[in-house]
C-alpha cells in the first residue's frame, strides 16, 4: 500500500508492505498501541516512544497532538495525490486554505497581523457564537496575506476571515527581488 502524507506543509511518501514501513524510501520501525478506550495512542518510531492524540477531521484530514505539539495531517492515496499535483501545476487550489467562519457570530479578537508567519494550530481569530468564544486556528504553516475580519464585526457562516500564502512562495519571491 502506498500513500502520501502531508504534515505541516511537508510531503512524505509512505509505503507499507509485509509489515514494513518505508518513508521517502527509508525503513522506519513503527508500532502503534491502542489507547484502551481513550483517544490517546502510544507510538514507537525509530526507537522513540511518543504519546499521540489523533482527531479525525474527515476526508483524509487529521489533527495530531504529538507530545503536546499540534500537527495538521492529510493522507492521500495515489489517485488523490496525482490530482493534487495536477491542480498545483495548473495553479488551481495552491496555497493554504483561507480561514472561514464556521458559523454566524461576532469577531471578538484578531490575533495576527498581515505578514505574520503562523504555525499549524496557532490561534488566528476568536469568534463568539451562541455565547461561546471559539478560537479559529491556522490549518498549517503559512504567512498571513490579508485580514478581512474586524473586531466587533458580525460574520456569516463560511465568510472568509483571513487569507494565507505559502511560506516558501513568499521566501523565494523575496530572494528573487534581492538579485
Amino acid at each position: 500500500m502506498e500513500f502520501f502524507v502531508h504534515i505541516d506543509g511537508e510531503r512524505l511518501r509512505v509505503q507499507v508492505e509485509n509489515g514494513r514501513c518505508l518513508v521517502d524510501g527509508d525503513l522506519v520501525e513503527v508500532e502503534l498501541t491502542p489507547g484502551n478506550g481513550t483517544p490517546i495512542r502510544s507510538a514507537s518510531a525509530g526507537g522513540r516512544s511518543l504519546r499521540v492524540r489523533p482527531k479525525h477531521e474527515g476526508r483524509g484530514r487529521w489533527r495530531l497532538e504529538v507530545e503536546g505539539d499540534q500537527h495538521t495531517v492529510e493522507v492521500l492515496d495515489l489517485g488523490q495525490e496525482a490530482i493534487r499535483q495536477a491542480r498545483r501545476a495548473s495553479g488551481v487550489g495552491s496555497g493554504p486554505p483561507p480561514l472561514k467562519a464556521p458559523m454566524p457570530g461576532l469577531v471578538v479578537r484578531v490575533e495576527v497581523s498581515e505578514g505574520d508567519e503562523v504555525k499549524a494550530g496557532q490561534g488566528v481569530v476568536i469568534v463568539e457564537a451562541m455565547k461561546m468564544e471559539n478560537e479559529l486556528r491556522a490549518a498549517g504553516p503559512a504567512r498571513v496575506r490579508s485580514i478581512m475580519a474586524q473586531e466587533g464585526a458580525a460574520v456569516e457562516k463560511d465568510q472568509v476571515l483571513v487569507e494565507f500564502e505559502p511560506l516558501e512562495a513568499t521566501d523565494s519571491s523575496e530572494e528573487g527581488a534581492e538579485e
